[in-house]
C-alpha cells in the first residue's frame, strides 16, 4: 500500500495530514510526499517528521501542478495499490483498510480496480460544517459519474497502481489551460470509461478541508474545469442524448453556483442559459434557495455539501457511520434510479489489455 501526498506550500496543515497517513490501521509500504516546489515552511516540516516516521519518503520537485505530482508519485510507488491524499485533507485511521477489505470481496476480478469513501467538510480547525453525499454508487458507473460526481474529491480514491499507470495517470493540462482543480474527477472517468469497476465504502472516512486560499476556494476555475471534464467525456460514442442532456445541465448548474459566488457574471450567464434551457424548474429552484439562504451559509459556499453536520465537532472525533442515510432515504431517489438504469443500458469498454 502506498499514499502519495502532493505538497505545495502547506505548510499549516501538512503535519496534521501526514500522521492521519502513518496512523491507518493498515500496513502501509510507503508514504510518498511530493514536494511541488514549496516556498514556505514545508520542506523543513517534511524532513522533520521524516525522521519520525519511517515510511515517509520525500520527493522535491520544481513546481508543476497537482497533476504531476501524484503521476510522480504514482511512479515512484512500489507498492500494489495507491491511494491519494490531498497535504491539507485528513483520513479517519480505518480508511485504507475498509477500502483494501472492500476490494478484496471481489478477489482476483481484473476489472475491480478502485474504490472511494464519502466525505465530510472540515475547516481550518478540522471541525466538521457540513458532509457530501452519501449514495453509493458501485461498478460500472460511468454514465451516473459523468453527471453526479460520487467521489467528490481527490483524496478519496484508492486505485490498482498498474490501472492508474495504464489510463495514463492525472492530466495536467486542464492547470496548463488555467481550470485545475478538476483532474481528480478526469481521473476517476478514464478508468471508469475504459472499462473498469469502481467500488464504496459507504462511510465518512475523509475529511475534505475547506478554506480561503485552497484550491476548492477558486471558485471560477473550479466551475469552468467541471465543465471542461464533463464536454471532454461527452465525446464517447456511447453516451446517449438523455445522458448528454443530463450531464450538461449538471455540470453548468454547479458551475453556475461558482460562478455567482465568484462574481463572475460573463461565464455565469453562460451556464445560466444553458442549465434554463436543459431543466428550467432546477435551475429556478436552486437560484431561489441560493438567494433565499435556505442551504444555510457554509452549504451556499460549498456546493458539493449536501447535508448540515453538526458544528463544532473534530473529524477524528466523529463515527464514519454517523449521518448515513438508508439507500431508500436518499433525497432525489428517483433520479440516482434512472441514472443507474442508464449506467446497466450503456455498454461497456473492453477492459485495457
Amino acid at each position: 500500500m502506498a499514499i502519495v501526498i502532493p505538497v505545495y506550500n502547506a505548510e499549516h496543515y501538512i503535519e496534521e495530514t501526514l500522521l492521519s497517513a502513518a496512523r491507518q490501521t493498515y500496513p502501509v509500504r510507503e508514504i510518498i510526499a511530493v514536494n511541488d516546489g514549496s516556498r514556505d515552511g514545508t520542506r523543513g516540516i517534511l524532513e522533520r517528521l521524516s525522521q519520525e516516521i519511517d515510511t515517509l519518503k520525500i520527493v522535491t520537485v520544481p513546481n508543476g501542478g497537482v497533476a504531476r505530482a501524484r503521476n510522480i508519485g504514482t511512479e515512484r510507488a512500489t507498492a500494489h495499490y495507491v491511494a491519494y491524499l490531498d497535504a491539507d485533507d485528513l483520513w479517519h485511521p480505518t480508511k485504507i483498510e475498509k477500502q483494501v477489505a472492500a476490494l478484496a470481496r471481489h478477489g482476483h476480478q481484473s476489472d475491480w480496480a478502485a474504490v472511494y469513501t464519502f466525505f465530510r467538510g472540515i475547516n481550518d480547525e478540522s471541525f466538521v460544517f457540513g458532509s457530501g453525499p452519501c449514495d453509493p454508487a458501485r461498478g460500472a458507473i460511468f454514465g451516473s459519474h459523468l453527471v453526479v460526481n460520487h467521489v467528490g474529491n481527490g483524496s478519496s480514491v484508492m486505485v490498482r497502481r498498474d490501472v492508474a499507470l495504464a489510463v495514463g495517470g492525472f492530466d495536467p493540462s486542464y492547470a496548463d489551460h488555467g481550470v485545475g482543480g478538476c483532474e481528480d474527477r478526469d481521473f476517476q472517468l478514464r478508468i471508469l470509461s475504459q472499462g473498469y469497476l469502481m467500488e464504496a465504502v459507504p462511510e465518512f472516512l475523509v475529511g475534505y478541508r475547506f478554506y480561503e486560499g485552497n484550491m476548492s476556494s477558486n471558485r471560477s476555475r473550479m466551475g469552468l474545469g467541471q465543465i471542461s471534464v464533463t464536454e471532454r467525456f461527452l465525446k464517447d460514442e456511447r453516451v446517449s442524448d438523455e445522458l448528454k442532456r443530463l450531464a450538461l445541465e449538471s455540470a453548468h448548474r454547479y458551475a453556475l453556483t461558482n460562478f455567482l459566488a465568484a462574481g463572475d457574471w460573463k461565464n455565469a450567464w453562460t451556464s445560466f442559459k444553458v442549465s434554463l434551457a436543459s431543466s428550467p424548474s432546477r435551475t429556478a429552484l436552486m437560484l431561489l434557495r441560493r438567494s433565499k439562504g435556505k442551504l444555510g451559509k457554509s452549504v451556499r459556499k460549498l456546493p458539493v455539501l449536501r447535508r448540515r453536520a453538526p458544528i463544532r465537532r473534530p473529524f477524528t472525533a466523529m463515527d464514519p457511520l454517523e449521518g448515513v442515510l438508508p439507500v431508500d432515504a436518499l433525497p432525489n431517489r428517483q433520479f440516482i434510479d434512472r441514472l443507474q438504469e442508464i449506467d446497466r443500458e450503456m455498454p461497456r469498454q473492453t477492459l485495457i489489455s
